[in-house]
This record gives C-alpha cells, structure tokens and sequence, in this order.
C-alpha cells in the first residue's frame, strides 16, 4: 500500500504567475503526473492547495487546482493550509469525503495503518491550532494501531527561524493527545523545505513544497527569499507492518 503526500502547491488562476516567479498550475499538474507513475493507493495534498482560497481569485485557483487533480488515478485526500478557504474547497472538490463539520479532516484504516488527516488551520491567521473540538476527535480516532497523522502545521520546532513561529500553537494539547500511542509520524508542509524532527515521541516531517522552496536563512531575521527545486515527491510505503518514507525525484 503507498500514500504519496503534496504539500503547498500555492496555486494561482490559470494564466497568471505566482510571485512572478512560477507556473503553478503546471507545477501541480506535473506533479500529479509524477505521483501516477508511481502508482499509489491515495494521495493526501497538506494545505496550501491554493494561493489565496479566501481572496477575490480564490474561486479561480481552486478550479485550476482541480483541473490539475482531476488527472489523479488513485483516491484524493484534502487537507486545508492557511491559504486556504474551507468553504471554497469542499465545494470545488464535491467527490472529496471529509468528517467532523465545520473541519477538513479524516481518518482511514489503511490495511492496518491508521491515517489521519487534521485541520490545524485558524481562518485568517498563518500559524495553527488544535481546538478542544478537534483534539477530542482525535483522542476519539487514536487506538492501538500504528498511526500516521498527517497536518498542514508542524508542531514543535523544526530549527527554521521563521516558519518556526508560525507553526502549530499550543502542541501541547496535540502532544498529550498522541501520548501513548503509536503515533509514527507526524507529516506536514507549511515550511516550504525538507525538514525532520523529533516531538513528543514521534517524527515530525515535512516534504519539498510542490511550489517553490523557502532556503535555511544564512542568519535570524534575514530575507525571505524562494527558490524554484527540480520536483520531488514523499512517498510512504506501508507493507507487512512497516512503514517506509521515501523522496524521490519526478
């Protein structure tokens, strides 16, 4: 069984650029070629699926990320980032099953691996936070099974000056919530770089960005600047009681 993760696609409406920088809509469409060649079991896109879901494009963008979606050939799992607008979302992907309403969130038994999506996102803030609604629903999903949460905030620090301030508020609710089980990892985006780290007894990851990458800063409080990577995709691999974590290039 294979999950392939997207995070940050950052898609803007079909025929504008992003930061003038980038195609997005192209970029996610080739990653969604990409994730078909490797033939997975279902697909989990960690937020920021659209560039500003609340703002007067956002209706545009999530009808270019849909198009670009479309061309999955496995099962859609959705997440919402702090670009993103819940409402907007769940009426461009009508197919997409979410639970817990108002929430984007999810869970799935996947042969034996519990897989659970959560909504971190407060509307109109960057950072995130779990509130009593949705830390008691995960209490209620986490059992005995090896566990894979996947988020669009990373809890904890992941040694990134900035993004570290805007990530998850508050993790301890999240950290008491996981104590216990056999959570295996913790997979986000939001950070816009590859990075690990160690919380709360589990592994919290976050993949290259489908859209461009944020570089480690030289030093605190230096520019913000982007890159544009070759593509790569996080590849998680659940066979005969192990999961395996890959990033392989499209």
């Amino acid at each position: 069984m294979r999950i392939i993760q997207l995070t940050d696609p950052h898609v803007v409406a079909a025929g504008t650029i992003w930061k003038d920088q980038l195609d997005t809509p192209a970029r996610l469409t080739e990653a969604v070629a990409a994730a078909n060649m490797l033939k997975p079991d279902l697909v989990v896109v960690t937020g920021d699926l659209t560039d500003d879901g609340p703002g007067p494009d956002g209706e545009a963008q999530y009808q270019a990320a849909a198009a670009a979606l479309s061309a999955l050939t496995a099962p859609l799992r959705l997440l919402p980032g702090n670009h993103d607008d819940r409402d907007r979302m769940r009426a461009a992907f009508p197919s997409v099953e979410w639970d817990a309403p108002p929430f984007l969130t999810f869970t799935q038994d996947f042969d034996g691996l519990n897989v659970i999506g959560l909504d971190t996102i407060i509307p109109n803030q960057t950072a995130g936070m779990l509130c009593e609604d949705r830390l008691s629903r995960l209490r209620g999903q986490l059992d005995d099974r090896p566990t894979l949460i996947f988020a669009h905030h990373p809890p904890g620090v992941l040694g990134l000056s900035f993004m570290d301030t805007i990530g998850l508020q508050q993790p301890e609710g999240l950290a008491a919530a996981i104590q216990g089980h056999n959570v295996l990892r913790i997979a986000c985006g939001h950070v816009h770089i590859e990075a690990q780290a160690h919380w709360a007894g589990a592994l919290v990851s976050a993949p290259p960005p489908v859209s461009a990458t944020l570089p480690i800063a030289p030093t605190p409080g230096a520019p913000i600047t982007f890159t544009t990577e070759p593509l790569r995709l996080a590849v998680y691999d659940w066979r005969d009681g192990v999961l395996s974590v890959k990033t392989v290039a499209a």
